[in-house]
């Protein structure tokens, strides 16, 4: 096994654009959550070397130095971590002190994935973050004080009023703070999320596509003049620092997950957990039995299709000998008209050994990935 995730659903609150699990809980819900993982641990009773660890949220960082010990120990009871190359944690700057840097450095955390967003204060209140622009230099420092070496930071863009100016300026803060990876995310307006509703009701105007688009460009010429290198469409990092966990999302690896919300795949079958912290405890505290609400195993053209989706998003692309595996032939049969056709358009590039998008075609990547899933579907059908 690649890798393993562990959910913790609980945030101070939740912010206005997010519409990942989460939820804001009492002491008690998360001593009884904590409960609950430890049984989910023994039910399964896997034989867990990963890899790669990923504690995410929610904001792992919402319980208490005491509670990322605890934490931490029902990881070493269950988990060997003798091959374990990246232990990674998601931490809201606002929610790190001192005792809780400690408490992670000593669960073996080597790796603080920052949810920084901004450092605009407007921006901030927008997004309904819960922190002051200055906490995140702060929780940097806590965070290599602590040990922790490597430093990663989440920023958005396309946010509603944003301009390059104010991009060019949180990225210049991020990488002044010496981050060796950055994830950029352009904002989406998720179903039900009160920027959603807003945008909805008039009160805010999404981001011209156009500038969309020249925000994506400054974001790779920033990051690569700092010697952050582009490795996958949001994600830039320096030589060796790229997130190995993520990589093995993308390049469609076995990992398995814990928690409530939780999801894994193991050789194409896929496992998925309640996606309700009270669900979740009360199928494994009270019932004795585990929270899993959908198994399903893909067929080899969706786990192909699946590939495509995930792997195309790398700048290395997508293996093609994998490719064939998984589907029974090559990528230039079974998808051979849209490879023509985007490789035409300077879109797609379809080397010897892997096939990748071009940066013209990251720039459309959804149009690159639904022309050749459409295709690879009707080839199926037939």
């Amino acid at each position: 096994m690649s890798a393993l995730y562990v959910h913790i659903p609980f945030c101070v609150r939740k912010c206005e654009y997010c519409d990942f699990y989460s939820e804001a809980a009492g002491e008690r819900d998360i001593e009884r959550y904590l409960d609950a993982l430890e049984r989910e641990f023994r039910l399964r009773h896997e034989a867990l070397a990963p890899r790669t660890i990923f504690i995410g949220g929610g904001t792992p960082t919402r319980l208490s130095a005491a509670q990322l010990t605890r934490l931490g120990q029902t990881l070493k009871r269950h988990v060997d971590f003798a091959r374990l190359s990246e232990f990674t944690v998601e931490i809201n700057p606002g929610t790190l002190d001192e005792r809780k840097a400690a408490a992670l450095a000593e669960m073996g955390v080597t790796r603080a994935s920052f949810g920084v967003q901004s450092f605009d204060p407007g921006f901030l209140r927008q997004l309904g973050r819960i922190y002051e622009a200055g906490k995140a230099e702060t929780a940097v420092k806590l965070a290599r004080a602590s040990g922790i070496a490597r430093i990663s930071m989440d920023l958005m863009f396309a946010l509603p009023g944003q301009t390059l100016d104010h991009l060019r300026d949180d990225l210049r803060q991020a990488l002044a703070l010496g981050t060796e990876h950055l994830s950029l995310y352009a904002l989406t307006f998720e179903d039900d999320t009160p920027m959603s509703l807003a945008l909805q009701r008039g009160e805010i105007e999404p981001c011209p596509e156009e500038l969309e688009r020249e925000m994506f460009t400054l974001a790779g010429e920033a990051c690569a003049a700092s010697g952050l290198m582009r490795y996958e469409v949001s994600n830039f990092a320096r030589i060796g620092a790229q997130c190995r966990h993520n990589l093995a999302y993308w390049r469609q690896e076995n990992w398995r997950g814990y928690g409530a919300g939780a999801h894994g795949m193991v050789d194409g079958e896929i496992a998925e957990n309640a996606a309700d912290h009270e669900a979740y405890a009360r199928c494994l505290l009270d019932e004795n039995r585990l929270p899993v609400v959908r198994r399903e195993r893909l067929s080899p053209a969706q786990r192909a299709e699946t590939l495509l989706l995930m792997g195309l998003r790398l700048t290395e692309g997508v293996a093609l000998d994998q490719f064939e595996r998984l589907a029974g032939s090559p990528l230039t049969v079974a998808c051979g008209e849209s490879c023509r056709t985007l490789a035409r358009l300077g879109l797609l590039d379809v080397g010897e050994t892997h096939v990748r998008c071009t940066e013209e075609g990251l720039l459309v990547l959804d149009r690159v990935i639904l022309d050749l899933a459409t295709e690879l579907g009707a080839g199926v059908a037939r």
